[in-house]
């Protein structure tokens, strides 16, 4: 029984962690950092108010509430709704360390150079196979561009 509930919940995290991660995600992932940084296409003349005690409490509820939704309800029902919130309410706080932040941006930027790099040079061998027979071509030289 509880080996059956292990299988089923580590094929669903992986299913989860696969569609989280796809290409189409990551694109979604840009461009809501992009329009969160640059609303519309163009950074703010000023910066926003700083946000009260009370609206970070709201906010963080509010996450708590969100993530806790995102698990398949029999892990709810085996953890329990405090122990979910208890469990994401400390990744939430983990993310307020300014040093893990640092780390966990500069890990993802690797991710996503390393992932446009791969796409970039499939393309860009497509590309240049067929243009690899042309005289004085700086690829078939072994010059790089």
């Amino acid at each position: 029984g509880t080996q059956i509930c292990w299988c089923v919940s580590a094929q669903w995290l992986e299913v989860q962690v696969a569609n989280l991660t796809s290409p189409q995600r990551w694109v979604q992932y840009l461009r809501l950092l992009r329009e969160s940084i640059w609303p519309g296409g163009v950074l703010p003349k000023f910066p926003r108010p700083a946000r009260t005690r009370e609206q970070k409490v709201a906010t963080e509820k509010q996450a708590l509430q969100s993530l806790v939704g995102v698990l398949p309800d029999f892990v709810v029902e085996i953890l329990g709704v405090n122990r979910c919130q208890l469990s994401w309410g400390l990744v939430l706080e983990s993310l307020q360390q300014p040093l893990i932040n640092r780390h966990l941006i500069f890990c993802l930027g690797d991710i996503i150079l390393e992932f446009l790099d791969l796409s970039a040079s499939a393309e860009e061998s497509a590309t240049t196979t067929s243009a690899s027979d042309t005289p004085g071509n700086p690829k078939r030289m072994g010059v790089s561009p």
